[in-house]
Formats: C-alpha cells, sequence, structure tokens
C-alpha cells in the first residue's frame, strides 16, 4: 500500500464507503476502518480524529464519486443521442441506471446511510442535501435534454422514482429494475 497521504485517505474514505454499505452507520469505527483498509490501527484516527469528521469527509469522497459518474453519463448519453438518436439515448441511460443499481450498489446505500444520518444529525447538516444533489445531478440532466426543456417537468417526482426502485431492489424488497422500467418512468415525465 502506498504511503502517500492523499492514497491513504482516499483508502480510508473509502473503506468508510464500504462499511456504511455492509455495515450501516453504527459499523462505521475508526478501528473497523483501519481493519477493513488493512492499515495499522490509529491510522483512520490520526486523519480523521472525531467520527463526525471522518463522515463528513466520506461524503464530500462520495459526493465526488457520484459526480464523476455523472459526467460519464453524460458523454455515453451525448454520444448515443448525437449517433444514434434519442430513443437510443433513453435506453442507455436507462441500461446505465439499472447497471449502477448492482454495480455500485454500495455507494447507494452509502448515500442513503448518510442522508437518513443528516436528518437525525445536526453535526452531519447538509450532508444529505449535498449527496441527493449529486446523485439526482444526471437525472436533472436527462430529463432536461429529452422534455426540450420544457420548465414544468417534474424532475423530482422522476428522480424520487428512480430512487424508490433502486432503494427496493438495493434492500432485497424488489427485484432488479428493468431498462423497460426505467426508461418507462423516464418517458412518463414527458
Amino acid at each position: 500500500m502506498s504511503t502517500n497521504k492523499a492514497d491513504r485517505r482516499e483508502t480510508i474514505l473509502g473503506g468508510v464507503i464500504e462499511l456504511l454499505a455492509t455495515r450501516g452507520m453504527e459499523g462505521v469505527t475508526h478501528r473497523a476502518v483501519d481493519e477493513l483498509v488493512g492499515l495499522p490501527q490509529g491510522s483512520t484516527t490520526y486523519y480523521f480524529p472525531k467520527k463526525t469528521s471522518l463522515l463528513v469527509a466520506a461524503s464530500q469522497y462520495l459526493a465526488a464519486l457520484l459526480e464523476r459518474e455523472c459526467d460519464e453519463l453524460q458523454v455515453g448519453f451525448a454520444d448515443k443521442a448525437a449517433t444514434q438518436g434519442l430513443e437510443a439515448a433513453i435506453a442507455y441511460v436507462a441500461d446505465e441506471l439499472v447497471a449502477y443499481a448492482d454495480d455500485e450498489r454500495h455507494l447507494f446505500l452509502a448515500r442513503v446511510e448518510l442522508t437518513l444520518a443528516s436528518a437525525r444529525r445536526e453535526d452531519l447538516a447538509g450532508v444529505g442535501e449535498q449527496l441527493t444533489s449529486a446523485a439526482r445531478r444526471p437525472i436533472e440532466f436527462f430529463v432536461k435534454l429529452i422534455s426540450n426543456g420544457q420548465a414544468n417537468v417534474p424532475i423530482e417526482t422522476c428522480a424520487g422514482l428512480i430512487d424508490g426502485i433502486t432503494l427496493m431492489y438495493a434492500t432485497g424488497q424488489a427485484p432488479k429494475p428493468t431498462t423497460d422500467q426505467v426508461s418507462a418512468v423516464l418517458r412518463a415525465i414527458l
């Protein structure tokens, strides 16, 4: 493992996200992070002395990951729309959102854990808004594009439906969402 401070910090924050997804908020301790990522005991405490600072940094790291994924989705969407048309681009977005439910399940669950904690804890105020904004940015982008910039498009409704479908699947309460299901949500708001 690199001894570079930035690499070690990123490793720690990645460990926090994994713990949030697998053990929930109560499973995130400095010792648990050190054990998970294979660092000597006390390493996480060195970088983040308090649990709040650890959780806030993890939320910022998670928001940055979500933003990066959004940028990649936007490039793919623009390419599909330009080369194959709007219907192909909508199908692409739906495919990507369905794949996200499996491939990035840990990011989704960590976001939900931090958002819920933000609603209950003053020391995490603003975390929920930051993560929700980062997660909904791609949906807002796509909906604005496919609606030709209509002002009255219910973006929050669409994002809420996608989040709900993903949450039900991620928690084992529903089957994996399908491309047709997600495409129907995107088209229904137009």
